[in-house]
C-alpha cells in the first residue's frame, strides 16, 4: 500500500470514531447539565423571546426562575407561575386570579429549559454543532424522526461552569423560541412547598381549575 493510499484509509476509517467522540461527549454535555439539575437546586433571571413563522409576530419576557429537576418558580412583572412536577399554576396580578392546568411537554418548554432537554433528549441525535469557543460548548440536537414538532435545538454550556447559558429551539411550524440565562445560582435552598401556590398568600384570589 503505497503512502497515498494508506493516507486515505486512515482518514476513511478515522471518521466514523471522530464522529462517535464527537456524539458521546456532546451527549455527555447534555446529561451532565440534567444531572445537576436534579441535585442542585439553581435561582437565574431570564429573557424569552418566541418568534413566529417568518418573524411576522415576536414576544419577549424577562424575569427570574428557581428550578429543581421538572419542578419550577417563575416570577415576571404581573405574572407568577409554580410547578410541581405535575399541576401548574399561573397566578395574574391584575385580576388576583390563579388558573391551575397540567401542561403538556410543548407547553414546559416555552418555559422550563431542562424541560426541552429532558423531554426531546431521547428524540433528537446530539452533537457538538460548528461554533467554537474557549468559554463554550455548543450542542444541537435535531430529531430522530421526521415526525417530531421540532426542526433543532441549539444549546450553549459553559465549560467551566457546566452552567446552561441559552437554548434556541426551532419548531416544524416555522416558530423558534430563544431562551437566554444569566446571574446563574447553584445549589441554593428550597423545599417542595416552593413549586406549590400557596393561596393563604393571596388574600381573595380566584381560582380557575382547568385541568
Amino acid at each position: 500500500m503505497n503512502k497515498f493510499t494508506y493516507s486515505i484509509a486512515v482518514l476513511i476509517f478515522s471518521i466514523p470514531g471522530v464522529f462517535a467522540q464527537n456524539t458521546t461527549d456532546a451527549e455527555r454535555v447534555i446529561n451532565n447539565l440534567l444531572n445537576s439539575a436534579k441535585t442542585n437546586a439553581i435561582k437565574t433571571n431570564f429573557k424569552l423571546s418566541v418568534t413566529e413563522k417568518n418573524a411576522l409576530n415576536s414576544q419577549s419576557n424577562s424575569g427570574t426562575f428557581i428550578l429543581k429537576a421538572n419542578k419550577f418558580v417563575l416570577e415576571m412583572d404581573e405574572t407568577k407561575a409554580w410547578f410541581d412536577g405535575k399541576t401548574q399554576w399561573a397566578y395574574m396580578e391584575q385580576n388576583n386570579e390563579v388558573s391551575i392546568t397540567e401542561p403538556t411537554d410543548t407547553e414546559l418548554a416555552q418555559v422550563n429549559p431542562m424541560a426541552i432537554l429532558s423531554g426531546y433528549k431521547l428524540k433528537s441525535n446530539i452533537r457538538f454543532g460548528k461554533s467554537k469557543s474557549a468559554q463554550n460548548y455548543f450542542v444541537e440536537m435535531t430529531p430522530k424522526q421526521k415526525n417530531n414538532d421540532f426542526t433543532k435545538i441549539k444549546v450553549v454550556v459553559g465549560k467551566n461552569t457546566g452552567h446552561l447559558v441559552s437554548i434556541k429551539m426551532n419548531l416544524k411550524n416555522g416558530s423558534s423560541m430563544s431562551l437566554t440565562l444569566s446571574n446563574y445560582q447553584k445549589g441554593i435552598k428550597v423545599t417542595d412547598d416552593t413549586f406549590v401556590f400557596n393561596k393563604n398568600k393571596f388574600k381573595g384570589v380566584t381560582i380557575n381549575d382547568l385541568r
